[in-house]
């Protein structure tokens, strides 16, 4: 090879070992530079916005250096008219800088609804379609008709509900159906034994039945306790009258002690072997 080949590729070599580590300093650079600008591995601890105004919460945003847009209002009656009821990120989550907290506030009255025209329907649609709207489900009581649990109309408050009527939401609406004008209004009782307040509700209403008195032990003291608990013994007691008439009331006890429902079911194997 000549000497001047030997310069030449010494020369290019060298070029190309420049170009690189000019690539790799300024890529070093940029990287630090994008680091320092979002505040790479850096995160703010969100604060508890909740029970505060927007206006109340300013400063706290502003203090570590975060946004707040209002998404959404609800009505709670539990909580002061304006305030922030919930936020997203919740509390103490980790964000980065200039992150933008959603809030929903408590709106000053509850928001009111139209009510929907559902008589001579389906029970199940119209349940279904109450609670998509936003209304609680009341009793279900039982008027003289040819048709058996058809929708027949609703009440408010013992007062009857027409279709327009303007009613707030989350109220309780009682279902008026029809009792089928038959002596065979009997109906299977649902075995609720083991069972949350909440899935016995479920199971109660599409049996045709009212829930009425709920009584807890001495294990049931907070309103979570309560979530929790479960059902281990209910009146009447299916192994004495499996069956009551449509629109009957039942009574259930609440505990989170696993030793009663134990209990209540040995007994209720006993009865079925007697």
């Amino acid at each position: 090879m000549s000497v001047f080949n030997t310069k030449k590729i010494i020369f290019w070599g060298i070029n190309l070992l420049v170009a690189v580590l000019l690539l790799f300093l300024i890529g070093y650079v940029v990287l630090q530079r994008l680091d320092s600008y979002t505040l790479h591995g850096q995160y703010i601890s969100v604060p508890d916005l909740r029970g505060l105004t927007p206006s109340e919460a300013a400063p706290f945003l502003q203090e570590k250096n975060l946004f707040a847009v209002v998404i959404d209002s609800i009505y709670d009656d539990h909580a002061k008219a304006g305030t922030v009821v919930e936020q997203f990120p919740s509390p103490e989550s980790k964000v980065k800088n200039s992150r933008t907290i959603q809030l929903t506030i408590n709106a000053n009255a509850p928001e009111k609804l139209i009510f929907p025209n559902l008589k001579n329907t389906a029970f199940r649609q119209t349940i279904q379609k109450l609670k998509n709207i936003g209304f609680n489900i009341g009793r279900l009581k039982y008027t003289s008709s040819n048709f058996k649990n058809l929708v027949l109309g609703f009440m408010y408050k013992e007062e009857p509900i027409e279709p327009g009527d303007i009613i707030q939401k989350g109220e309780s609406i009682d279902i008026i159906l029809g009792d089928g004008n038959t002596s065979n209004n009997q109906i299977f009782i649902p075995n609720l034994r083991g069972k949350t307040l909440e899935e016995a509700k479920t199971l109660i209403l599409f049996s045709f039945l009212n829930l009425g008195e709920v009584i807890t032990d001495e294990t049931i003291r907070t309103p979570q306790d309560r979530l929790e608990a479960f059902i281990y013994q209910q009146t009447p007691d299916i192994e004495e009258h499996p069956k009551i008439t449509l629109g009957s009331y039942l009574t259930v006890y609440l505990t989170k002690d696993q030793e009663k429902l134990a209990v209540q079911d040995s007994l209720s194997t006993e009865t079925q072997e007697e």
